[in-house]
């Protein structure tokens, strides 16, 4: 019972480590820290479930396999979130809206406009 909470425990943080992650400023990052992020994320974690759903580890290695997983994944997150492609990023303006905005209100309005006309 003292592993499941430690688990949860886990879980919430990690949880909570990437959407503090997410909210951060985005840093340019080299295509080989973006690969190794995804390697991180990709890898370990699952591996970690295979090997506990195969029941080839014991308990006590069971256990830090899925932790050690979880830093893995936590590792990958911390460097793929902020990550951004070097495409331009229309909330850098100061507009709250993007660029194809207006275009889709006129439209919208447009379709509204021609639906209780027709009913």
């Amino acid at each position: 019972m003292t592993l499941l909470a430690v688990d949860v425990g886990v879980g919430v943080a990690l949880v909570a480590l990437i959407a503090a992650l997410a909210a951060r400023p985005t840093p340019r990052r080299g295509e080989r820290t973006r690969a190794l992020g995804w390697v991180l994320v990709a890898g370990p974690l699952p591996a970690a479930v295979c090997l506990h759903l195969a029941g080839v580890l014991s308990p006590n290695v069971d256990q830090i396999a899925f932790l050690a997983s979880v830093i893995a994944f936590a590792a990958g997150a911390a460097l793929l979130l902020g990550a951004a492609e070097d495409e331009e990023d229309w909330r850098e303006s100061g507009d709250d809206s993007p660029p194809w905005w207006p275009e889709f209100e006129r439209e919208l309005r447009d379709y509204e406009r021609d639906r209780l006309v027709r009913t």
